[in-house]
């Protein structure tokens, strides 16, 4: 016999399980002992989540049992829960929790629906049945659940788990778009931009994207901004264009960075300026990306005025961070200088210095080339010594090309004392790093 004390509180009168601290309103208490379902799924979910009363999960599982055996879908949802996925502490129960589930979907509790289409779609808790699982987010979604029309919308679009149907994809994301999802409304400008599933229609984009920029939607900024410079379908609006992905690129977007590459690059008037489109895509690397890489790769093999133009953006940017100690800029200065690059010749008394202080800050591949210039007398006195000392340090830093020229030096005995043991100990940790000189070293007689 469960003993009940009355507690009275700012709150109104609470009824206090004895000997603990499980407290709930008396009335839901009294309801739920009079067998009101929702009184008792309410008990039920504070017991088992420890809402409002202590965490109590046997106690939690009773109260909802006595729901669920009257019907209740969200009791059968949370028992689903419990059972399958262990939620609020409880050992799991497969079958039970499979049983209560089905209830609770076939009730059409949109959230069971969902919950069973993705142990049908991804398996592993119950056997993969894809055709399932499909049909309970149709069912959910349907019933106007946007978790599962966004799903829908998703799978179909992907067409990994079933086969891709861009139809089908727009026409689920536009019953969650039409019900102010902010997610589906992006979707949906971005399909009516690359006609998927849809007519392609950037008019019609720019109208779903429009309401998530006044939100300040960092992705649909972008993607209107891409609209308003290329001018399908809308009215060219260069202006708009740069503010909206100058906006999103001071935030750290190399995707916005590179569209504003792309809009200077193919613009038109004042608007069109290789230079600036240079200095954009460069921004954009920054960020690794591989577009803006490609691009600046690509301007640089049309012709010598642009390759000019890249190298001279990307020496800026280095030379910025080198002067501010950056060791991997030190590093890239140096290599513009030695081979020339965005210059009139090389300046291997420049590449030298820049070499030097990235080496000294610890840098294999700057200590490599270090090394080289001491022994070649490329911008500096020949020095063999020292440049043992470069090859030494940066081939202790698993540097296999250093490890590699080391060897060799042991085994002709240059700036060392010959020794051909140690010259073939340093040749084999380059060649167990695969560098291929150091394999062809080792298999000579």
């Amino acid at each position: 016999m469960r003993n009940w004390l009355m507690r009275v509180g700012a709150a109104g009168v609470w009824l206090v399980v004895a000997g603990g601290a499980q407290a709930q309103p008396s009335e839901t208490v009294s309801a739920a002992q009079a067998g009101q379902a929702t009184a008792q799924h309410e008990l039920g979910e504070a017991y088992l989540y420890g809402k409002g009363a202590d965490k109590h999960p046997q106690e939690g599982l009773r109260w909802l049992r006595l729901a669920a055996d009257q019907s209740h879908s969200a009791s059968q949802y949370l028992l689903a829960r419990a059972y399958l996925l262990g939620a609020g502490g409880v050992e799991k129960d497969i079958q039970e929790g499979m049983r209560q589930l089905e209830q609770s979907a076939k009730a059409n509790n949109e959230d069971a629906q969902h919950l069973l289409a993705s142990l049908y779609l991804h398996g592993g808790v119950i056997a993969q049945d894809v055709a399932a699982g499909v049909a309970w987010l149709e069912r959910a979604a349907q019933q106007g659940s946007l978790t599962a029309q966004n799903s829908l919308s998703g799978l179909y679009r992907q067409g990994e788990l079933v086969p891709q149907d861009l139809a089908q994809s727009f026409r689920w994301n536009m019953a969650a778009a039409q019900q102010n999802d902010a997610r589906a409304q992006f979707t949906a400008g971005e399909m009516y931009y690359l006609g998927e599933g849809v007519e392609q229609n950037h008019a019609e984009a720019a109208k779903w994207l429009a309401p998530l920029v006044n939100q300040g939607a960092q992705n649909a900024k972008i993607l209107l901004g891409k609209i308003y410079f290329e001018g399908q379908g809308v009215e060219p609006d260069y202006p708009r264009a740069v503010l909206l992905l100058h906006d999103v690129a001071i935030r750290g977007s190399g995707a916005a960075f590179y569209e504003l590459g792309r809009l200077f690059e193919q613009g038109q008037g004042e608007y069109r300026n290789e230079n600036e489109a240079i200095a954009y895509y460069t921004e954009a690397t920054k960020y690794k990306h591989e577009g803006a890489a490609q691009r600046l790769a690509e301007l640089s093999a049309s012709s010598a005025r642009s390759a000019a133009r890249v190298h001279s953006q990307e020496y800026m940017q280095n030379l910025n961070s080198a002067l501010k100690g950056n060791k991997l800029a030190q590093y890239n200065v140096g290599v513009f200088q030695y081979l020339g690059k965005g210059f009139e010749r090389p300046n291997y008394a420049e590449a030298f210095k820049w070499f030097s202080l990235s080496a000294n800050q610890g840098y294999s591949k700057a200590q490599y080339n270090l090394a080289t210039l001491y022994e070649y007398g490329e911008g500096v006195a020949k020095n063999m010594p020292e440049a043992v000392k470069w090859y030494r340090l940066a081939a202790e830093q698993q540097d296999a090309p250093a490890q590699h020229a080391l060897g060799t030096l042991y085994q002709d005995g240059l700036g060392v004392k010959k020794n051909l043991k140690e010259g073939r100990g340093w040749l084999q940790r380059a060649a167990d790093q695969g560098y291929a000189p150091a394999i062809k070293a080792l298999a000579q007689p």
